[in-house]
């Protein structure tokens, strides 16, 4: 920009820093505000470093299928107990910033099944061709679940993987199954013409991917 207009700025934008021809001012200004976008960007470099952490303790939490609540009152005093030991108090400050109550733990697993169900559902549609294997069980409240693994192919390799677990109504026919099943079909944009085998409890298994 030309200096004039620099000026012009200078003089109508910010008329109360025109009188200052002091150079040595406007380098304390710039160090002021490059200290300033240090800062800032210290911060949100902690604010990744602690969502990070707290997925990672959420996955742990998941695949040791327990309680949420054992982060925030059992992993994060521990932690914290590990720190001021090692590194002392100022350490624990940062630690403090990870979010790991009950809630969050809950909202995390469940973004990583969907995460999980996403990359599932886009190498089915890929190749289109998958089969299904489905199962009733019973979880631990006594409700009744329909599991249901389905089998495709992935680079040239035959995957099996768990494809959704779903709870059944109070009936548990035929009709009541399909349903259930249909609808996550549906929803994952899976077509049946596209299912080259299925098997069921007492039912013989007809794939034609085995």
């Amino acid at each position: 920009m030309a200096p004039a207009k620099l000026k012009r700025h200078l003089t109508t934008k910010h008329p109360e820093l025109s009188g200052k021809k002091n150079e040595q001012y406007f380098k304390r200004e710039l160090a002021f505000n490059k200290r300033q976008v240090s800062m800032f960007a210290k911060k949100f470099k902690l604010s990744d470093k602690g969502q990070e952490a707290s997925y990672t303790v959420a996955e742990i939490v998941a695949r040791k299928m327990k309680s949420h609540t054992i982060a925030e009152t059992v992993i994060l005093p521990a932690c914290q107990e590990i720190v001021r030991l090692m590194f002392g108090e100022d350490a624990i400050s940062d630690l403090n910033k990870i979010p790991l109550s009950d809630n969050t733990i809950s909202r995390r697993i469940q973004d990583m099944l969907g995460d999980i169900e996403c990359n599932i559902k886009s190498k089915i549609l890929k190749h289109k061709l998958f089969a299904l294997q489905v199962d009733k069980s019973t979880d631990i409240t006594g409700k009744s679940q329909l599991l249901v693994f389905v089998r495709f192919i992935n680079d040239e390799a035959i995957v099996e993987d768990v494809l959704c677990c779903k709870e059944l109504p109070e009936t548990r026919k035929g009709q009541d199954v399909f349903d259930v099943l249909n609808s996550y079909l549906e929803y994952c944009g899976l077509n049946w013409k596209n299912c080259v085998g299925i098997c069921t409890d007492g039912a013989p298994c007809n794939d034609r991917m085995s």
